[in-house]
């Protein structure tokens, strides 16, 4: 038995019970759990067929406890696609969106999913898919809001005397 394979065998179990519960990550506690099973004496089959996972994953998340410590339990953080938009060209994209988009030509009064689609394309020269230009707006601080067809119509003080009654006819009621 190598020097590695020993340390996960000399960890305090209920150290790793306590650090399980204090855990949010369901992945991290899998990892814990099967920790806490290896040095308990459980096989690895026993332990994937118990997580509901693979014996590969059970052998990776204890080899990389063995080589990092309770650290290799966590993922690392993994940095994705670089961003199409400098941080300065995304401080001027939420102040263009914070504008009327009249301001840049548009004709309605709120930016819609399509006009900063195009405002994207227009100004900064960059193309999204109109499925991420929702989770890119959010990222910026922004939230998307459907809009409610208001009858051209619709009188606020008819609509202050419904409600009223209403609240009224709730009263009314056992």
């Amino acid at each position: 038995m190598s020097k590695k394979e020993i340390l996960h065998r000399s960890v305090d179990v209920e150290w790793l019970r306590d650090l399980r519960k204090e855990e949010d990550d369901p992945k991290v506690r899998d990892r814990i759990m099967a920790l806490i099973m290896e040095v308990e004496g459980y096989e690895r089959r026993e332990i994937a067929r118990l997580l509901g996972t693979s014996r590969t994953s059970v052998w990776r998340w204890i080899k990389r406890f063995d080589e990092s410590g309770i650290e290799g339990l966590w993922d690392e953080e993994r940095p994705g696609r670089p961003s199409k938009l400098s941080e300065l060209e995304k401080e001027s994209l939420r102040e263009d969106l914070k504008s009327s988009p009249k301001d840049f030509g548009y004709e309605s009064e709120v930016w819609s999913t399509k006009m900063v689609l195009d405002h994207l394309r227009e100004e900064y020269g960059i193309e999204y898919h109109p499925r991420y230009i929702q989770r890119f707006l959010r990222s910026l601080g922004f939230e998307l809001k459907k809009p409610r067809p208001k009858h051209h119509k619709a009188s606020e003080e008819e609509k202050e005397n419904y409600y009223q009654r209403i609240e009224e006819a709730k009263k009314g009621r056992p």
